[in-house]
């Protein structure tokens, strides 16, 4: 066989698999993925990984100003084991359990 024919059946070969596949697509698409919607899925797989934020975001922020004023205004003396600190060491602890579980899937 020459270049010419092998580029010819080639080129057959191609045009005959993705009309093919064009087929087999259409169909998926139509039958079963008829009420999949790609862009709602895509959000709210956008929002689920935006979700993960860092530990200080979990902390809110009136946790903060509320011991802030304490402290300034001199109210009794500080808690020594305030709330913030309590949610601290809750997601450090979340964390730590986080990476052992993907230490040990990764074994």
């Amino acid at each position: 066989m020459t270049g010419m024919e092998l580029y010819v059946r080639f080129m057959g070969t191609l045009t005959i698999g993705l009309i093919g596949f064009g087929f087999l697509m259409t169909t998926l698409f139509e039958t079963l993925l008829l009420e999949w919607d790609p862009a709602h899925d895509i959000r709210r797989w956008w929002r689920r990984m935006s979700a993960s934020r860092s530990h200080a975001s979990a902390i809110s922020a009136e946790d903060i100003l509320l011991q802030l004023q304490t402290q300034r205004a001199g109210i009794g003396a500080a808690p020594r084991y305030s709330t913030i600190d309590r949610r601290r060491d809750a997601l450090r602890a979340v964390s730590d359990a986080e990476q052992r579980l993907g230490l040990a899937a990764r074994s």
